[in-house]
């Protein structure tokens, strides 16, 4: 049998135990002993008993990348792809939120000085440009970083126009995307749909543009990272599939996935406030509007400060309507409907009624939302034009338009 502990925060929460690939997760005696302490998740509360294999493994993958960028890394570090500890004991030092995996006897040294080791701007354009074949950078010594998430990417850190690969544990703040293949302009796609979203109100991760190596990246600060004083604290989160014990294989409603009426229903679970359940209908009305088609279970997350949760803020949002190949469906249906094209204001209705949304409230935040786009979009993409030039801003504006009229508005 293997293990390794698990920290959360930087305190041990437990043990996680491989029985010939059979995963068992316990609390430690002194975790549960210290009252007020916040379980790993909503789908582990806390309790004396061990959990087993089919409760631990959805919670476990959910931390690891999806399965095309999960079976490369598997490649690369010689381990299956279904071997899930192995990845995490590999990879999993920096998992989203603030939960990290360790060896026994290996626990992380909060007080330590954060170790980075800076790359030069040719360097961070050749790890971005490989991301196909090294995703995550994972070979580099000392960095242990797992990223959920299909798109390639680069976790790390950004500061004064560098990145900065952190090392032996220091905690990674940025999310950084290259263009991908087979969509033109994603980065401008993505950088405009979340600037447009806050601008709209929404609360979103801090985004922007940056030229590395010769080309625009996406770059996302990461909201379960916060920093006062040159120190950064990791700050807890879930995703509603490991709040609900879904594999991430299944995130999609269509197999399997968490639907709009289950999101409403996890939000109420938690006892969030009224106003974080008006912030979720309000990002599923603008990302319909908007055209993405990617807003699945692993898009929507709840963020803890001091055991107290919240929505997070929202992130990877991009106009996936744009892209014919992909474009007509959305991740979560509305009243049955998958089809961007044939969702109308009764649907609308009709998915409120049925997740206890009152009529009154939802006509009012649909016409807020409308409202505030058409107020800014003219300005972001004049904006966006003389900063970031792409064809891509004219085709999104178009598809805002198309379905404004749709729903009569």
């Amino acid at each position: 049998m293997e293990s390794l502990d698990v920290y959360l925060n930087g305190v041990r929460a437990g043990r996680l135990d491989d029985d010939n690939g059979r995963l068992s997760f316990a609390y430690s005696d002194s975790f549960l002993a210290n009252g007020g302490r916040e379980p790993l998740s909503h789908s582990l509360p806390l309790r004396t008993a061990a959990f087993v294999h089919a409760e631990i493994e959805p919670f476990l993958s959910n931390l690891l990348p999806d399965d095309i960028i999960r079976t490369r890394l598997g490649e690369i570090l010689k381990i299956p792809r279904e071997n899930t500890f192995a990845l995490l004991r590999a990879i999993g030092g920096d998992c989203a939120g603030a939960i990290s995996f360790f060896p026994s006897g290996n626990a992380p040294d909060m007080a330590a000085q954060p170790k980075f080791r800076k790359l030069t701007d040719e360097e961070a354009g050749q790890i971005l440009g490989n991301l196909e074949k090294r995703p995550l950078d994972v070979g580099e010594a000392g960095f242990r970083i797992s990223g959920a998430g299909a798109q390639d990417k680069l976790i790390a850190c950004y500061r004064d126009g560098g990145v900065l690969l952190p090392l032996d544990g220091t905690p990674s703040t940025h999310i950084i995307k290259p263009a991908m293949r087979d969509y033109p302009d994603s980065v401008e796609n993505e950088w405009f749909s979340m600037t447009l979203a806050a601008m709209c109100g929404l609360r979103t991760a801090e985004c922007g543009i940056a030229v590395i190596g010769g080309k625009r990246r996406y770059l996302c600060r990461r909201y379960d990272r916060e920093e006062s004083d040159g120190i950064v604290r990791r700050l807890h989160q879930e995703d509603f599939c490991q709040m609900l014990g879904i594999d991430p294989g299944r995130k999609y409603e269509a197999i399997g996935g968490p639907g709009i009426a289950d999101s409403f229903r996890l939000l109420r679970e938690m006892a969030l406030p009224a106003s974080d359940t008006v912030e979720f209908l309000d990002r599923v009305i603008f990302n319909f509007l908007v055209g993405n088609g990617d807003a699945h279970g692993k898009n929507f997350s709840i963020l803890y400060r001091n055991g107290v949760p919240s929505l997070a803020p929202l992130y990877d949002v991009m106009s996936t309507a744009i892209y014919p190949e992909v474009g007509r469906r959305m991740a979560m249906k509305i009243d049955g409907e998958y089809d961007f094209r044939w969702i109308t204001i009764g649907k609308f209705r009709r998915m409120a009624e049925k997740v206890g949304i009152g009529l009154r409230i939802l006509e009012r935040e649909l016409a807020k939302m409308v409202r505030r786009i058409n107020s800014v979009l003219p300005k972001l993409v004049r904006r966006a034009a003389a900063e970031h030039p792409s064809k891509c801003y004219d085709l999104i504006t178009d598809g805002i338009s198309r379905r404004i009229k749709q729903i009569g508005l």
